[in-house]
């Protein structure tokens, strides 16, 4: 559950029509009206958990409430207390594109102490999971992580062209107005709110809209609204990526198994740009032998996004080194295949578009530094293809003041990792100094998403049992560790 990923530069398919879980309604419905909740599990191949679910109708466009309707899906997982608090529970998904009600049960561990005491309610983003996902399915193209231009227009051309609903109305604006729906239709008075990601960016501009029905904020990996994600996104990775290499050498088990990792991953990249490897590897899932051509661009997808995770920066230099001293390219191959695929899976591709093409891409500055970006091991590229798939992508609903910084006193925690390669610090120094009730935590050598690590889950509970900043036990923070460099394969040094 995590990343704000945006384009990866890949070649997209011209997509069949969608298949919805479920159709649009008649005008006829009752706009904010929930069904009743009946058993149901919600998950995918990461896990699964059983919950009560039911369906929350809303109007397709909020100025046409007589008009078209939508049914989105409503999961709720009930406290396990006999005193359950009145004041729910909501995690807001990332993304853009990503299901609450998919993702939600392989990181349930990080808010099994906020259940003991509330229900949690998970509400499908409009045009995510089981809420009329707006889709665009990918070619088998293998590993080809190719960038052309044309292809990139043409198919983004079909997907808006053959989505079943006008995407304009799938923005962060109008989800809010699901939420508020939705809070209303459960009759609580308030509700906590926890956004990760791209879901940071849901939550702050509900708690704009709705200041006084937030009791309080969790914000994981900072998306500011007044900052337009696509421009620093090669910055920061390569900001992540130079954070690695200095802890690698710092490291005197890393520095001694790896050396020169620093120039050797940036002379492999431009190895890769100038000679591709023709490679074969066995597919764990399989058995059978691949052979792909492995690219610059395979390794930069690989580098980005398992350094994500503090696992993932584990892993990374015994990965690279295999590349570099011994010519495998095997393992770095199995990971792209893996980080792509999953990618593909978790996110919906067509609202991702409807997002990044109304709240970020009109708003790319003109004066960016090409050069500064072709700098870093993913170039422009990334920027390039958000560009050209969002040229037929007409801009959706969005509020007068949505860029605005968020100004609040509801109690706010926000988590930050030092090395996150999406959203740094630095996203959440932004919107923290707009909110004057708040405590911004962040973790050391950690990467994008800390909500499941260490004390955190404790951490959160107490913060939103007591609607409070202060006295929480913050202590308890410094106890947590980035993993240990693999060695190889068998793992980290004794």
């Amino acid at each position: 559950m995590n990343s704000f990923l945006f384009c990866l530069a890949r070649r997209v398919a011209a997509p069949a029509v969608l298949t919805l879980y479920f159709l649009a309604g008649s005008a006829s419905a009752s706009s904010g009206s929930l069904s009743e909740f009946s058993p149901c599990t919600i998950g995918n191949s990461a896990g699964v958990l059983d919950a009560q679910c039911a369906t929350l109708t809303v109007p397709l466009d909020y100025d046409e409430p007589a008009g078209d309707t939508l049914d989105l899906w409503v999961a709720k997982l009930a406290t396990t207390s006999k005193n359950a608090n009145t004041s729910p529970f909501t995690l807001i998904a990332g993304g853009p594109g990503q299901s609450a009600t998919e993702s939600f049960p392989s990181v349930a561990h990080a808010f099994r102490h906020i259940r003991d005491e509330r229900d949690i309610i998970l509400l499908d983003q409009r045009g995510t999971g089981q809420s009329h996902k707006l889709d665009c399915p990918t070619t088998e193209n293998g590993l080809s992580l190719e960038f052309d231009a044309e292809e990139t227009r043409a198919n983004s051309e079909i997907c808006r062209a053959e989505l079943e609903f006008d995407p304009r109305f799938f923005t962060t604006s109008v989800a809010v107005k699901d939420l508020e729906l939705l809070r209303n239709a459960l009759g609580a008075e308030q509700w906590n709110l926890y956004g990760v990601s791209y879901g940071t960016r849901v939550a702050l501009h509900y708690l704009r809209r709705y200041p006084a029905k937030v009791r309080t904020v969790m914000l994981d990996a900072v998306v500011p609204p007044e900052l337009s994600l696509g421009p620093d996104i090669a910055l920061t990775a390569q900001r992540a990526l130079t954070r690695l290499f200095d802890r690698c050498e710092d490291n005197s088990g890393c520095a001694e198994a790896f050396p020169e990792l620093r120039t050797g991953t940036l002379d492999l990249l431009d190895s890769l740009r100038q000679m591709p490897r023709d490679i074969s590897f066995e597919d764990i899932s399989t058995g059978e032998l691949r052979n792909v051509e492995f690219t610059d661009k395979h390794l930069a997808v690989t580098l980005r996004l398992l350094s994500y995770s503090a696992h993932g920066n584990a892993i990374l230099p015994s990965m690279l080194y295999d590349a570099i001293a011994k010519n495998n390219f095997s393992s770095l191959a199995r990971q792209t295949e893996l980080q792509v695929s999953t990618l593909d899976q978790a996110l919906a591709t067509g609202m991702h578009n409807a997002i990044i093409c109304t709240e970020d891409e009109p708003y790319t500055p003109s004066d960016i530094d090409r050069t500064e970006l072709e700098n870093t091991y993913l170039g422009a590229e990334l920027l390039d293809a958000m560009k050209v798939s969002c040229e037929a992508w007409d801009a959706g609903v969005m509020d007068d003041d949505f860029k605005q910084p968020v100004k609040s006193d509801v109690p706010a925690l926000i988590f930050s990792g030092s090395d996150d390669p999406i959203t740094p610090p630095d996203y959440g120094e932004m919107v923290a100094q707009h909110l004057s009730n708040s405590k911004h935590v962040i973790n050391a050598h950690q990467g994008h998403m800390q909500a499941s690590l260490g004390c955190t889950p404790q951490l959160m509970a107490e913060f939103v049992n007591t609607a409070s900043i202060a006295d929480l036990p913050l202590a308890c923070l410094e106890r947590i560790r980035a993993p240990a460099f693999f060695i190889d394969a068998n793992g980290p040094l004794p």
